[in-house]
């Protein structure tokens, strides 16, 4: 048996942290998560599989736009004319409500719409005999281990897969139906389609359980997307490979100016830099980079970096020549970074675990008890999880402009 994995998508999610993007990009971004879904059919038909699994958090949010679930729909049906089976299963995000869906799903899908855990079976087109396990979540947060309730593999089938959109108990977070690997393989399933984690992960090869990963990123944190799971199931064994469809590609580089000796050739050898290495591209490729060396090049290049001109120079020039490929999105220059700077002394990993302590929601909540409690900012803000992650980050990085963190030398 042949399946394709995927989780989420978060359709409908905007790609973050950039300024002043100009149309043509705006245009490219817009029919991004739209041309993913249409990669993901065409790659399930393809290679033939007998099943697509949704495992979660397919739509950035329980109520999705009209206009991104006609489009989904349609695609599903591509699925249904091709005779493949679609498994699905709702997330965190997209937490299942009946009422919010605007359109019949195909006859070829089958939805878990209950936090309940439920069975489908089906037959492939090689007469093998399938059990999928799984539930959906019906609210944003799901703070009981499901996995218990999950049953043992079916003796009268041929495969057993499960599907779970959640996280380990071990990482502080307690609200995505936290489970262990230990119990998932002892109820003896041929293979664990896994959503919520957006890196890539195969956790165990025996059973072969996978987070696949988000197919798209949609920050400039997830670079190391690697696409689409394409699993080959057979009893008490299976394999997997990736296959990529992402529309966007996410990077971050660092290059240093020590060749240049005036701000011609700065500007030069910078474009000659940012050209080649997009010779391999065939995505839109979003942009930062990080400068250094440029303390030769005097206080004109600085005053470019620091009101916005050098920027906004390789933004135009880059787009030209690139054809609307490339889009610097951000410039940083690591000039006199630590006599800017405040230096902390402390080991590097404390920020981020500090990090790591506030996004636990009850550490987080009593941080802004006062603010949460206000009845006009409970009314404009939903604190979820992606609300607390954006706070976090945005905190990251005003404290990174004023500070270094580096351990004493001494």
């Amino acid at each position: 048996m042949k399946v394709l994995h995927t989780a989420d998508l978060h359709l409908d999610r905007s790609f973050e942290g950039l300024k002043n993007s100009p149309k043509e990009i705006l245009e490219k971004l817009q029919r991004a998560n739209h041309e993913v879904i249409t990669a993901i059919v065409d790659i399930a038909i393809k290679n033939q599989v007998d099943a697509v699994v949704f495992a979660g958090d397919t739509f950035h949010q329980s109520r999705t736009s009209i206009r991104t679930q006609a489009y989904f729909i349609d695609e599903m049906k591509r699925l249904d004319q091709a005779e493949i089976p679609v498994i699905m299963s709702f997330g965190n995000h997209d937490y299942y409500v009946a009422e919010r869906y605007w359109f019949d799903f195909p006859k070829n899908m089958f939805l878990f719409q209950k936090e309940q855990i439920e069975t489908h079976y089906f037959m492939t087109k090689n007469q093998e005999k399938v059990a999928v396990s799984g539930f959906s979540y019906e609210h944003p947060w799901i703070n009981e281990d499901k996995l218990s309730a999950f049953p043992k593999k079916d003796p009268m089938v041929d495969l057993h897969i499960g599907i779970y959109h959640g996280d380990t108990t071990n990482n502080g977070q307690q609200n995505y139906a936290p489970f262990s690997f230990s119990n998932m393989k002892s109820k003896g399933y041929d293979y664990w389609a896994l959503g919520h984690i957006h890196q890539p992960q195969v956790v165990s090869a025996d059973p072969l359980i996978v987070y696949p990963g988000t197919p798209q990123g949609h920050t400039k944190k997830e670079q190391t997307v690697q696409g689409v799971a394409i699993v080959s199931i057979e009893p008490g064994h299976a394999t997997v490979h990736f296959e990529p469809v992402a529309q966007v590609t996410w990077q971050v580089q660092r290059y240093s100016l020590s060749q240049a000796r005036n701000l011609q050739e700065a500007l030069s050898i910078l474009i000659e830099f940012l050209l080649k290495d997009m010779e391999n591209q065939k995505q839109l490729t979003l942009k930062e980079i990080q400068l250094t060396d440029t303390e030769e090049l005097g206080e004109e290049f600085q005053i470019s970096y620091e009101n916005g001109e050098l920027l906004q120079y390789l933004q135009t020039t880059l787009l030209q020549q690139t054809n609307h490929s490339l889009f610097l999105f951000q410039v940083g220059v690591m000039t006199d970074y630590f006599e800017k700077k405040v230096v902390i002394s402390a080991a590097p990993e404390l920020l981020k675990q500090l990090e790591k302590n506030y996004l636990q929601p009850d550490i987080f909540s009593n941080t802004l008890q006062e603010l949460v409690q206000n009845p006009l900012f409970s009314s404009i803000v939903q604190i979820n999880e992606e609300w607390r992650e954006r706070s976090i980050e945005q905190a990251d990085q005003t404290i990174k402009e004023d500070f270094v963190i580096q351990e004493d030398q001494l």
